[in-house]
């Protein structure tokens, strides 16, 4: 079926007289989860992951993307054209280089200008000027290939209370107009997804996992225009909308509205949230700066943090309640990965408030553990049983809180000492980063190493970053803070802020045999001011036991053991009060002191 729609791709690309395209995996708004509207890369190479750039020429159809989906990649594309270019640097664009240089002179390079930013679009210039390349928008080519291509989003845009949120549309609307005064600059025009959701306190069920709404705004002094489909907003809100002084405009005219601007107008925008496209119509001058909005919405209000500790309450007793059906479970039956997933969902859907899953379930068991987002397909996942070591990777979304969480948890039989060692040293590296106390200048690159220090001393290593922000009702991986071993995201290059949300997750892979991560969600915090500055450190806030069935005592200190005491202990008093006595009962015994 690939090869197939390669080859009615390469026919149409042979008509237009274009001699490669590149497919990314975002959709107009640089969103990391698109609707299936834009899901293209998958739809021509097979990989599903969530990250990854196809490039397709009458010879290649070359598919690059990170170490998290090597194996992934390997598995969906067998039997295709499609070869794997596995990234050295995550997230870096070494597809533009390799395409530039397989091209002749004066060839023909198609983007959809929609799908790339303006940054996106100037780098791939650069690679391509040498030898003339002309880019080409085939934003039409696409709908020739994929006859029955899904319709984009059409549910429908609710309020999100200000109970859930803390401060009104009307509040937000005007620090950014407080902001542009700043710049020089009359407009602000605003694409990411995450942001228009914050800004005017809305959601919708556009995008997979994530409930945002396809919307485009743009800020004036003197007005605001949102661009959403009028009919799908519930009617209540529209007309608060209209009262606050927001114009909706029809989602589709966005193009012919920027056109139609006067050539006076300086409009400030995000480069990397920008698509050619619509910089392409902006008929007076645009002004690049970082993002506005990104860093007002990663600081949550006390609002956000006491839901986003609500949310964590909520998923720790869905997943208590999970563990214990799985263990019960497991003494008389077995169960597929795909269908374990399902069976986590079922527990968290009983919990007031929740909408959907953060992303897809990751359920691991044994080899394909190590398979980092691996993906257990509806047939032929492996079989769980009561022994062995199981991965599972899940979040949730309820209307007042997202989460993310990873444990690594033991069936039964006798854990190998490799295993049980990979499990202490990924642990330590957990506690490590999660107790520092650190400069507010210090970056998330630098942060980063303390996860990794105790498994580097063994020589061992793992291929991702160790954290990402979190979103409040909102995307379950938010930029900019986080922790990566390099700076081509802003995981690495932002430092911390007080109040914010992230994941810190250290992990180990090994290839056929385990895969090992232990996630929590802690919330930044000022712990000390000095005449050196200010520093921060971290309050875990999910509330799920650590397995010590895997651990190697002689590699933890006594610091380590208090730690994981105590993290157990408030574990068990937050969760204990809405248990059964029997759910009590378990609980206690998988938070029973280590010693």
């Amino acid at each position: 079926m690939i090869n197939k729609r390669l080859e009615l791709l390469r026919s149409q690309m042979q008509t237009r007289q274009i001699d490669a395209v590149i497919f990314p995996s975002n959709d107009p708004h640089q969103s990391e989860y698109v609707a299936d509207y834009w899901k293209i890369r998958a739809y021509f190479s097979g990989f599903s992951g969530s990250a990854g750039t196809l490039v397709v020429s009458q010879k290649d159809a070359a598919l690059w993307t990170d170490s998290r989906y090597f194996l992934q990649v390997e598995s969906q594309c067998a039997g295709t054209d499609v070869q794997l270019h596995k990234q050295t640097v995550p997230h870096a664009p070494e597809h533009v280089a390799w395409i530039c240089n397989s091209l002749k002179e004066n060839a023909k390079l198609g983007i959809d200008f929609r799908l790339f930013s303006c940054s996106q679009v100037d780098f791939i210039k650069e690679h391509a000027a040498s030898k003339n390349i002309a880019l080409v928008d085939i934003s039409a080519l696409v709908n020739e290939v994929w006859q029955d291509r899904p319709s984009g989003g059409n549910a429908p845009i609710v309020d999100h209370s200000i109970d859930i949120c803390g401060e009104s549309r009307t509040s937000k609307i005007e620090t950014i107009r407080e902001e542009l005064r700043n710049e020089s600059a009359n407009t602000y025009f605003v694409s990411s997804l995450d942001e228009i959701a914050w800004l005017f306190n809305i959601r919708s069920k556009d995008v997979d996992f994530t409930p945002l709404v396809t919307g485009y705004a743009c800020i004036a002094e003197d007005s605001v225009v949102l661009f959403a489909d009028a009919e799908r907003i519930e009617s209540t809100l529209l007309s608060e909308l209209n009262q606050h002084g927001i114009e909706v405009q029809p989602y589709g005219d966005i193009i012919s509205f920027l056109k139609q601007q006067s050539s006076d107008l300086t409009v400030l925008t995000d480069p990397t949230s920008l698509n050619y496209a619509c910089f392409d119509a902006i008929s007076g001058t645009v002004q690049y700066k970082p993002s506005l909005i990104q860093h007002l919405k990663s600081v949550k209000n006390s609002v956000e943090i006491e839901n986003a500790k609500d949310g964590m309450r909520k998923d720790g007793i869905a997943l208590t309640r999970f563990f214990i059906w799985l263990e019960d479970y497991l003494q008389t039956q077995s169960i597929s990965e795909y269908d374990l997933g399902i069976k986590l969902e079922s527990f968290r859907k009983e919990m007031p408030l929740y909408t959907g899953q953060s992303f897809g379930c990751i359920v691991g068991y044994k080899g394909n553990g190590a398979i980092i987002h691996y993906s257990a397909p509806q047939e032929g996942s492996a079989t769980i049983q009561n022994e062995g070591v199981l991965l599972i990777d899940s979040g949730a979304q309820y209307e007042n809180a997202t989460t993310d969480i990873t444990r690594t948890i033991w069936l039964g039989g006798t854990p190998t000492d490799e295993l049980k060692r990979a499990y202490t040293l990924v642990l330590k590296g957990y506690i490590e980063l999660e107790r520092m106390q650190f400069p507010a200048t210090v970056t998330g690159m630098q942060l980063d190493s303390f996860s990794r220090m105790h498994l580097w001393k063994h020589g061992l290593n793992f291929g991702h970053g160790t954290g990402h922000g979190i979103g409040a009702y909102s995307m379950v991986h938010e930029p900019g803070q986080g922790f990566a071993s390099t700076g081509t995201t802003s995981r690495g290059t932002s430092t911390h802020k007080a109040n914010q949300l992230t994941t810190i997750e250290p992990g180990f892979y090994k290839e056929g045999a385990f895969g090992i991560r232990t996630e929590n969600i802690v919330v930044s915090k000022v712990v000390q001011k000095t005449e050196y500055g200010t520093f921060l450190g971290f309050e875990p806030i999910t509330l799920c036991y650590i397995d010590t069935q895997l651990l190697d005592r002689s590699l933890l200190t006594s610091s380590e053991i208090t730690w994981l005491n105590e993290y157990h202990k408030k574990v068990y008093t937050a969760l204990s009060e809405e248990l059964s006595v029997d759910e009590q009962k378990w609980l206690a015994n998988k938070c029973a002191p280590t010693y």
